[in-house]
């Protein structure tokens, strides 16, 4: 019987091919490619290849105060005519302060280069969308570590990833809410780790990524109350400083914002914070014989007498005049105004909007709406039960920030910037319960 001998250079060799390190994915990494991957999938099953002709799926809108401004900036009319559609030749409306001026801006430089309303245009915005929507797991995560546990996090982002509904909004709306829930996230996270020790840089971080989530939705600032207080509450039972970081932020945040609010008081001659119109949405779910939800017949975009009263006030004097007859409303009926208050916080969670718009298509799963908001209760109870870390935080958002949709009206798409909070709950809950369930001794 012979024996084989290997030779030295095969022993030489064969542990240097053993000992070379694999590279490894970070389960990060992905996460957000498997969430831009399932975006991406949507359009491509919504529009086609190529990117068809921009329009409405069903529950979707290209054509908006947003784009029309953008629109106007593109064709060199400055920051106006929110309700006017502008294409070559077309004169502006006037100056407006309608909508806070990041996404208009955004929206205005793709028109800028790919023409305004044109399918390229569209085709760009929704992609910028769906990875601004897939990244929102990064915050997601770095809250999980702080809060949840990291595993909770995991499995929150991949639901994130590939659930229908949390892509719906990237795809069929041009519109700042998947940038508005990525912000907020954002602003959340930055509110745990500063009751930490941290870093000048954090706080200026901080301060710089609140004003610019401002002039992108204004809406958000109902978490920096929330934020401050648990911030500073925080930092001072710890024995640490915050008030001269906390007051370096804030100027910070108002050096982003001021030259906005300086382009307002020059253009119409008084001091405007962000936007001007929440009197005119105030007006739009409530009046006498409302429905309470915004009827959008009443909307200048879609009502040609509206639209000729805008024009004709202008801006400014139009919201005030809307504005009087909402304080009227409610001086001649308070009850009818408290009771529609009242149903538009039932249904600001309910998912009963889904019969009034034009109807959300099924591949969305429209029905899980109401079934979220139904799993966040007994999940936002458990974590302020079980004291889990930041509790304070979630609580406080989830309460404050719906508080201007109680007032106006509320669409589904205004929860969104909720959602990745509500999933990390829910998911901590549903994890917490099962453990409980395993760890429980079998009884004989």
């Amino acid at each position: 019987m012979s024996v084989e001998v290997m030779e030295p250079q095969q022993q030489a060799i064969e542990p240097r091919q053993s000992t070379i390190p694999r590279r490894r994915i970070s389960p990060t990494f992905a996460l957000v490619v498997l969430a831009l991957a399932v975006r991406l999938g949507w359009m491509l099953y919504l529009y086609g290849v190529p990117f068809s002709q921009p329009r409405i799926v069903n529950d979707g809108s290209f054509s908006n105060e947003t784009t029309n401004i953008g629109s106007a900036l593109a064709h060199g009319l400055g920051f106006s005519s929110p309700m006017l559609s502008i294409i070559d030749g077309d004169m502006g409306m006037g100056p407006s302060s309608w909508i806070a001026p990041v996404y208009p801006a955004f929206c205005a430089a793709v028109f800028k280069l790919l023409d305004s309303f044109s399918a390229p245009s569209f085709f760009v915005i929704l992609l910028v969308q769906c990875v601004i929507s897939a990244v929102t797991i990064f915050p997601m995560l770095r809250i999980a570590r702080l809060t949840t546990g990291i595993k909770t996090g995991y499995i929150a982002s991949f639901i994130w990833a590939v659930f229908p509904w949390f892509s719906k909004w990237a795809v069929t709306w041009v519109w700042e809410i998947s940038l508005t829930a990525l912000l907020f996230t954002w602003l959340l996270w930055y509110a745990l780790r500063l009751a930490q020790p941290a870093t000048r840089r954090l706080w200026i971080g901080f301060g710089a990524l609140w004003g610019f989530s401002l002039l992108v939705n204004p809406a958000m600032m109902t978490l920096l109350p929330v934020s401050a207080a648990w911030i500073a509450w925080r930092r001072t039972k710890q024995g640490q400083p915050w008030l001269k970081n906390g007051l370096l932020a804030a100027a910070i945040c108002l050096a982003v914002v001021s030259p906005w609010l300086i382009r307002n008081r020059v253009v119409f001659g008084e001091w405007i914070f962000i936007r001007d119109n929440f009197g005119f949405e105030f007006w739009l779910g409530n009046f006498h014989g409302s429905n309470g939800r915004g009827w959008a017949f009443n909307h200048p975009t879609g009502n040609p007498a509206e639209l000729h009263d805008y024009i004709k006030m202008g801006e400014l004097k139009y919201v005030r005049y809307k504005t009087a007859l909402a304080k009227q409303f409610i001086r001649d009926y308070p009850q009818e105004f408290a009771s529609l208050t009242a149903h538009r916080v039932l249904w600001f969670w309910d998912g009963s909007a889904i019969r009034y718009t034009n109807g959300i298509p099924n591949m969305w799963m429209p029905l899980t709406y109401g079934l979220f908001s139904i799993l966040l209760v007994p999940s936002l109870l458990l974590a302020c039960f079980k004291r889990l870390p930041g509790w304070p935080v979630f609580l406080g958002a989830i309460l404050l920030y719906p508080l201007p949709y109680y007032l106006t009206y509320g669409q589904m798409r205004y929860r969104h910037a909720l959602e990745p909070l509500m999933l990390l709950l829910v998911v901590y809950a549903i994890s917490d319960t099962i453990a409980r369930f395993r760890s429980k001794p079998a009884t004989s």
